[in-house]
């Protein structure tokens, strides 16, 4: 535990006093936030793609129990209190947007595993009620073993689906709500500042 403490603390700024890593961000202008492509308004912009990648496989590194903030550096020239609000209004968005289609797949994983289950007792269930039947015909045999070898397939991809699917989809709703509560600062530098680091 000590040592990924410290290869964390490599990678990652430890605010001793908040008890918080700290996602550090350089940025040259707030809109390095966004989607070059996106002309929404800056609340509702859609975060640039790296920038996303960065921040989900930092949260993926920084263990659960931790807490986190966000942190992003920008020249103090570039400031504006005005894109600032907005730009966290957005960022915060973005993590809602994020969990919300987690919660449409995890609820589309739910209706796949109960369907998937219904079915394979119903074919288990058939399989077993031709077994007290007793016809020595190749296509009855061949029906037979496909229900149950079809109802055994369907009960492991349910499992397979609730234990392993849906458990990583749950684990990156989990990550995302962290940055959701938590908090998002600016922090504003002179070049010479910059220069230095």
């Amino acid at each position: 535990m000590a040592k990924k403490k410290s290869y964390l603390n490599q990678i990652y700024k430890y605010d001793d006093t908040d008890k918080t890593y700290v996602v550090e961000v350089s940025l040259e202008t707030y809109h390095e936030l966004f989607n070059g492509w996106d002309a929404s308004p800056t609340r509702k912009k859609d975060l640039d793609s790296e920038l996303l990648d960065f921040i989900e496989t930092a949260a993926y590194d920084i263990p659960m129990k931790q807490h986190v903030k966000l942190s992003f550096a920008i020249p103090l020239e570039e400031k504006d209190e005005k894109l600032e609000a907005s730009s966290k209004t957005a960022i915060h968005n973005n993590f809602k947007m994020i969990i919300h289609f987690i919660n449409k797949q995890l609820s589309l994983n739910n209706r796949k595993i109960l369907t998937y289950i219904t079915l394979s007792f119903t074919f288990i269930t058939l399989a077993y009620i031709m077994v007290s039947f007793y016809e020595d015909s190749l296509t009855f045999n061949i029906l037979r073993e496909g229900f149950f070898i079809g109802g055994w397939f369907l009960l492991w991809e349910s499992f397979s689906l609730f234990f392993f699917d849906s458990y990583e989809v749950r684990q990156r709703r989990k990550r995302f709500q962290r940055y959701l509560d938590s908090e998002i600062s600016f922090r504003y530098i002179e070049k010479q500042e910059d220069e230095n680091l």
